[in-house]
């Protein structure tokens, strides 16, 4: 699948397909899926192994920026996934190694005269207003809203075992 950008811009989200983006005189902005997502359409195609397909850049006089979702959005999809018992918890370890070997297999990227960036993280301001209305919605509760918190500017590992840990005390 291919997805051509010229003169303008893109915005959506990734998914597990292999798809090549070329943007030329533009800009791409795309959302990772949550980690729950992920696993979960892994699950879908009864793959043993997490399994990304590969995604292919190509970005000319334009720029690129993938960008991860937000703590609150992590959260709520992991706790629902958890609760309605397709994801196995015990096995959140497993999971978390398979998605990281993954994600460095699954993007190649071209850059000529422009920027590429798959490291986005969400600003503190729409991690700290995120769950803000999720805790006032009911949806994130004060002690895992706590715990989430600590997350806020982390990536990597840090980031997951933060969303682990506020799913546990949920």
């Amino acid at each position: 699948m291919l997805q051509l950008c010229m003169f303008g811009g893109y915005e959506g989200c990734l998914g597990p397909e292999s798809r090549v983006y070329f943007t030329m005189f533009g800009g791409c902005n795309l959302r990772r899926p949550t980690l729950a997502r992920q696993l979960l359409a892994a699950q879908q195609e009864n793959q043993a192994e997490v399994r990304q397909g590969r995604k292919v850049f190509i970005t000319i006089f334009g720029g690129t920026d993938i960008t991860s979702p937000t703590l609150a959005e992590e959260f709520i999809d992991l706790r629902e996934a958890v609760r309605a018992g397709t994801l196995d918890p015990n096995r959140w370890d497993k999971y978390m190694t398979e998605l990281a070997r993954e994600e460095r297999k699954t993007i190649l990227s071209f850059t000529l005269f422009g920027g590429f960036d798959e490291a986005n993280l969400p600003t503190e301001d729409q991690e700290v207003e995120s769950l803000a209305l999720q805790r006032h919605l009911g949806t994130i509760s004060e002690e895992s809203g706590g715990v989430l918190e600590m997350g806020v500017g982390q990536g990597g590992a840090q980031r997951r075992t933060v969303i682990q840990q506020a799913v546990l005390t949920a």
